[in-house]
């Protein structure tokens, strides 16, 4: 088991070491939040009793307002995760340090509702989490506790809620009914989902799972958000497809409903989200929610996103849809993934459809948006809410398919210009988080222009940056037609239209390494107006992409270890400008190194040896790169 304040800054550790009145001040800050991770039993109380006496001896206890579980609690040392195998995409690719607003699948492919009986009041589970008993019973103040366990959430733990932190609120972010196709649900299950503590739910559901039971998880999550749990304002909707449930080819059986629950009544949620397949943001799921829940008092709202590092959306015709249909005049967070849905039949009114959906709601404050985008989308967006958009995130994507309905596909994602940005900074005065992507085109001069003109937004604080090295025109664009020198016009062995002069822009592209990254933060921060840059994250994707299907390829390895990502953070002090640089996802690269080749003899390698020679002595060709430095 594992317990961390949260992490402060610098300089709050500084001050919590410099004087006893400053002690006090940034002990605030520091004891607010603890994280605890749990892996086992064992040594669960010798490590809670440290915290609880260090609390103690820094009186501290009063300053903590949220504490956060998350792991599995095993009773047996030997026990391991039963979808241990079920790695998380984005922490195995080394970008949940990058993409930390994103909601990943975190379950195994196999999925089932019943895997484990429901816990019993005092049996041995519920009794091993004793320790964490104690000190939410040493916690005097304690605002949110966020509970994110394989485990069902122990009845002991309930009761301390109810009993020492009735005003407590839980957000639950593994919850789901295990007993809902029993004659009668079980009565800790009912207690669970109807406590005046359950504020916040995540539930992960799926039609049918993988033994062939249907699962009715999200039925009855329509219906608690009715009232049933009087509290609950925040859901979160994962659906997925079990593996192996195709092969139980029946109709689902009859909801049979929640004891106590009224049609007639109509639910007040402030927070939903939809991510999952793509069933599941269509206009017949949100015509359901619709019956249970009042749109009208939604303040957040996720439609589509990510399932197994794959996107379901919203179509042009849903859009539509939901734009004559619905209003949300409260919502001031939207997170939304769009989709073409084009492979079928063209859809020649998706970005009108776009363009309707977006005015639809009013004064947003907060807006992300993965997905096929265009300048008219971006032109809408920008004249409804660029007035109070504080945060702005745009992630534009198209489908690598090549062919649709008999036909070639065209779409290339949205390139930003510096036109683009400063359109960006005219309308968004009060913008304070933006991530956006920028194309590199090997650190030229018109890269680094672009990099200034984000100085010139002044609210801006924190900034992420995709440095997309994709290369869509080669087969996308049937004008594209570059003419490299001599050999660089030869074409690639394994890829159908690229030019070795196009790979060698590649990993020119893809060569983010600690220097390029300080000097791109240098760029922005010199020409920075109003507030000062906080936070660069410089994300490195798309290398190898050149507008096919066709990526895995022998380059992919010279390619990964080249396109580092980073974050750097300005110290918080007035009297210098330090900044800390840390290069995200390094894990999960030096990881695959162990498995990559140490030997340069294709024509990749042959290509990397003409822009970075081997250095004297170097015993890796990892070794041998840097970035090409930025023109400025």
């Amino acid at each position: 088991m594992r317990c961390v304040m949260q992490e402060p800054c610098e300089a709050v550790v500084s001050a919590y070491l410099t004087s006893q009145a400053c002690h006090r001040a940034s002990a605030l800050l520091i004891f607010r939040q603890i994280n605890i991770t749990i892996r086992h039993h064992e040594g669960l109380r010798r490590d809670i009793d440290r915290l609880i006496k260090a609390l103690s001896r820094t009186d501290s206890a009063r300053h903590v307002r949220r504490i956060c579980i998350q792991g599995a609690l095993r009773l047996n040392v030997e026990e391991t995760d039963s979808d241990g195998q079920a790695t998380n995409w984005l922490k195995a690719c080394g970008l949940e340090e990058i993409l930390v607003d994103d909601d990943p699948n975190r379950i195994a492919a196999r999925y089932v509702v019943h895997d484990e009986p429901v816990i019993k009041r005092s049996s041995e589970e519920d009794m091993a989490w004793a320790p964490v008993v104690s000190l939410l019973q040493a916690i005097p103040h304690l605002e949110v506790l966020v509970y994110d366990c394989k485990n069902q959430f122990p009845p002991s733990l309930l009761s301390t809620l109810h009993e020492q932190h009735p005003q407590c609120k839980l957000y639950h972010l593994t919850f789901r009914f295990r007993t809902l196709l029993w004659d009668v649900l079980d009565p800790y299950e009912r207690e669970l989902a109807t406590s005046p503590s359950l504020y916040r739910v995540k539930v992960v559901c799926t039609p049918r799972d993988s033994d062939g039971e249907d699962d009715f998880n999200l039925e009855a999550m329509m219906e608690l958000a009715v009232g049933l749990a009087p509290n609950l304002k925040e859901v979160i909707i994962f659906t997925i497809y079990a593996a192996l449930a195709s092969r139980y080819n029946r109709e689902r059986d009859s909801w049979k409903g929640l004891p106590g629950f009224s049609s007639e009544l109509m639910g007040s949620l402030t927070s939903l989200s939809f991510i999952g397949v793509p069933d599941f943001t269509s206009p017949t799921h949100l015509q359901n929610w619709a019956r249970h829940t009042d749109f009208a008092c939604l303040q957040h709202l996720v439609l589509g996103g990510g399932y197994n590092g794959q996107s379901a959306g919203l179509s042009g015709e849903t859009m539509e849809w939901v734009a004559q249909n619905y209003s949300f005049p409260r919502v001031t967070t939207l997170r939304v993934t769009l989709d073409r849905d084009d492979a079928l039949a063209e859809k020649p009114h998706y970005s009108e459809n776009a363009v309707s959906f977006f005015r639809a709601f009013e004064s947003l404050e907060e807006l992300s948006i993965s997905g096929p985008i265009d300048s008219h989308i971006v032109d809408a967006i920008l004249c409804r809410h660029g007035q109070t958009l504080k945060k702005l995130h745009l992630r534009p994507f198209e489908d690598l398919t090549n062919l649709s309905n008999g036909r070639d596909r065209r779409d290339i994602p949205m390139e930003f210009t510096k036109d683009h940005i400063l359109q960006i900074q005219a309308y968004c005065l009060v913008l304070e988080d933006l991530a956006i992507p920028v194309k590199r085109n090997k650190s030229s001069a018109s890269e680094a222009e672009i990099y200034r003109c984000f100085g010139e937004i002044k609210s801006l604080r924190f900034l992420l940056l995709n440095l997309d090295c994709s290369d869509w025109q080669v087969c996308r664009d049937s004008t594209y037609n570059p003419q490299f020198n001599n050999e660089d016009q030869k074409p690639v062995e394994y890829r159908e239209f690229a030019k070795l002069g196009n790979l060698k822009e590649t990993f020119i592209n893809c060569a983010v390494d600690e220097a390029l990254a300080r000097s791109i933060w240098k760029t922005i921060s010199q020409s920075k107006t109003g507030r000062p840059l906080e936070r660069l994250k410089l994300w490195t994707t798309g290398g190898g992409e050149y507008g096919d299907s066709s990526k895995l390829c022998t380059d992919i390895m010279i390619i990964w270890d080249l396109s580092r990502s980073w974050l750097i953070e300005r110290v918080p002090r007035d009297d210098q400008d330090d900044i800390i640089v840390r290069e995200l996802g390094q894990h999960a690269r030096q990881l695959s190194d162990v498995q990559a080749r140490d030997s340069l003899e294709d024509e990749a390698g042959q290509a990397f040896r003409v822009l970075w020679p081997s250095k004297e002595n170097s015993k890796d060709w990892r070794d041998d790169w840097s970035s090409f430095p930025l023109e400025v």
